[in-house]
């Protein structure tokens, strides 16, 4: 069955890093051409360019800004420790920049406030800015790709600080219409505006990177804490989350509308509910009139002997179990299809 969730519509976050390319070092600043020491202790965890979710992305893009360039980028990786590590999608063309790349800056902030720390996407190089305002002329530091970046990353063991970074990451995208960002949560989540009703609370055990091998596919989970990205080989899909207003859903004009169709396209609307002892979350799309959407729940499963927390994908008119995640690719590749009892499977009726 295809897990893919259907309605997440929020086009360009694949170009995130796509490819490789050749290092272009020529407009660096010289006096921070090097951090003067490691963002943590060393680890023999390694990273894979290959792949990467929209949150490993950014992740492995800030370590690698913090242990080459230092300074603000440093302060802002250690920051995001604490506060965690969310980037803002904006179009290219609100700043000045030297190489607007593919239409979008990607403004990377320690949770959430703009430190004036960017980069743009070039085919298959990563331009990267600093100290970037709106009214003033921005010089990159350098163009780079996402394999040079995780050799860079790996050759000084902070394999480990990229998948943290990336375990808590949110990607928000921001552009709107008149770039005023009416689809952030950040701002106007309570406007009413297209029967946003307020944003919704990812429970915190459900928050996280989760992987799956089940249906002859590698496919991704993050959930942020107010988001949920998918990602399945080179598409990227984010979705912010949202309660609707009933009121919303009663006028059918407001889900044939083309105009809020393209506003929302990055919304769902959320509800939970309780079935056989466990909390699911439940996420359609926006403008969703028919189907059950995608729902998603954290039970504890036994494998060899061990006490595994899984993330269960479930749909359909009786919540059929469609995929298994887990915390790791490992696992998840080990695990692949395998079934559990007191999960309910489409083929068990």
């Amino acid at each position: 069955m295809d897990k893919k969730i259907g309605f997440l519509m929020v086009t360009g976050l694949s170009l995130l890093l796509a490819g490789c390319g050749n290092q272009n070092n020529s407009k660096s600043v010289s006096s921070s051409s090097s951090s003067s020491s490691l963002l943590v202790a060393k680890s023999n965890v390694k990273i894979n360019s290959d792949n990467l979710s929209p949150q490993e992305a950014v992740s492995l893009i800030s370590t690698y800004c913090g242990l080459r360039y230092g300074g603000n980028w440093a302060a802002m990786v250690k920051q995001a420790q604490k506060d965690g590590l969310q980037v803002n999608l904006y179009p290219s063309s609100k700043y000045q920049l030297s190489d607007g790349g593919q239409g979008v800056a990607y403004d990377v902030t320690a949770g959430g406030a703009s430190q004036g720390l960017m980069y743009t996407v070039n085919n298959d190089n990563v331009n990267i800015y600093q100290n970037v305002k709106q009214n003033k002329k921005s010089t990159k530091l350098a163009t780079i790709s996402k394999a040079e970046m995780a050799e860079y990353v790996n050759k000084n063991g902070q394999g480990k600080l990229v998948n943290d970074l990336a375990a808590h990451a949110q990607v928000v995208d921001k552009r709107s219409g008149n770039n005023n960002a009416s689809s952030s949560i950040s701002s106007t989540e309570n406007d009413h505006k297209y029967g946003r009703a307020g944003i919704i609370d990812v429970p915190s055990e459900m928050q996280g990177t989760w992987y799956s091998a089940d249906n002859d596919s590698d496919s991704t989970i993050v959930f942020g804490a107010h988001s949920l990205t998918f990602a399945e080989g080179d598409d990227h899909e984010t979705t912010q989350l949202y309660k609707q207003d009933p009121q919303f859903g009663e006028d059918e004009d407001n889900y044939t509308s083309e105009d809020v169709q393209n506003a929302t396209k990055n919304w769902g609307k959320v509800s939970f509910y309780n079935v056989n002892g466990s909390r699911w979350l439940n996420l359609r799309g926006w403008t969703q009139s028919a189907g059950d959407g995608s729902s998603y729940t954290v039970k504890i499963e036994t494998i060899d002997g061990k006490q595994v927390k899984v993330l269960v994908q479930a749909g359909g008119a009786e919540n059929w179990t469609q995929a298994v995640y887990y915390q790791s690719k490992d696992m998840a590749q080990q695990n692949a299809d395998k079934k559990f009892d007191d999960l309910h499977y489409e083929d068990d009726d």
